[in-house]
């Protein structure tokens, strides 16, 4: 979304998206509403509230969930913690590490279970390994597990939400295929994808990934059945 609450030019506003997602979830009990990042900076409307205008929005409209996205660290640590007290939904972060304490930042969780009545969905986010796409400065009091790190992290915390009772597990990566473009079509081979996704998590862990970060358009299914969607 990058904050962009109003209409421009090239895009709609919230009002036309509001339309669309109260359609859905009128039409489909279970219909639920999933971000996988970059949801604040970018307009001026977000930019002057630090996201907060947007994370308003989303209460209105019910998200579950929400990832960190590379962009969510523009302005540092501070607003984000500020919209993670204004939000009634998680912002998931599971490999988002303190450097002094070693452990998961306090404005992240790992993961959350949401209850659609006869289907329990264990939702997990995680950030892509974006450094070069943050000011060294605005993150030099975290870092992010990524590669096996990560990988380890997402199968016990898939394994811990199936024991809880989830029939399904999504995955929100702020990752993707292809570099930053304006709404491309991209094709995803299995080696593209390698090189953002372990495969070995589509193996009884996550059953759909949601992607971020490249601003491509694909949809993509792994050699295990697992689609990848941006």
């Amino acid at each position: 979304l990058h904050g962009k609450l109003a209409d421009g030019d090239n895009h709609p506003g919230v009002d036309e998206l509001t339309t669309f997602l109260k359609k859905a979830k009128k039409n489909d009990q279970h219909a639920l509403f999933l971000s996988s990042g970059d949801m604040w900076q970018g307009a001026p409307e977000s930019n002057l509230t630090k996201g907060l205008i947007i994370t308003d929005w989303m209460n209105h409209m019910g998200f579950s969930a929400m990832a960190l996205g590379n962009h969510e660290f523009d302005w540092g640590e501070a607003p984000i913690k500020e919209n993670d007290k204004l939000a009634k939904f998680p912002i998931l972060g599971i490999n988002v590490y303190d450097r002094s304490t070693d452990k998961r930042v306090s404005y992240c969780d790992s993961s959350v279970l949401v209850d659609k009545g006869d289907i329990q969905i264990g939702i997990i986010g995680a950030i892509g390994d974006c450094y070069s796409s943050i000011s060294k400065d605005k993150v030099e009091d975290i870092y992010f597990k990524t590669g096996a790190a990560l990988t380890q992290l997402v199968k016990n915390e898939a394994t811990k939400l199936r024991e809880q009772g989830a029939d399904y597990i999504v995955y929100l990566l702020h990752d993707g295929n292809g570099s930053s473009g304006s709404n491309s079509v991209s094709s995803v081979t299995s080696g593209k994808l390698k090189s953002y996704y372990d495969v070995a998590l589509s193996n009884g862990y996550v059953d759909l990934v949601f992607e971020g970060h490249s601003h491509q358009r694909y949809i993509h299914k792994d050699e295990y059945g697992t689609y990848h969607m941006q």
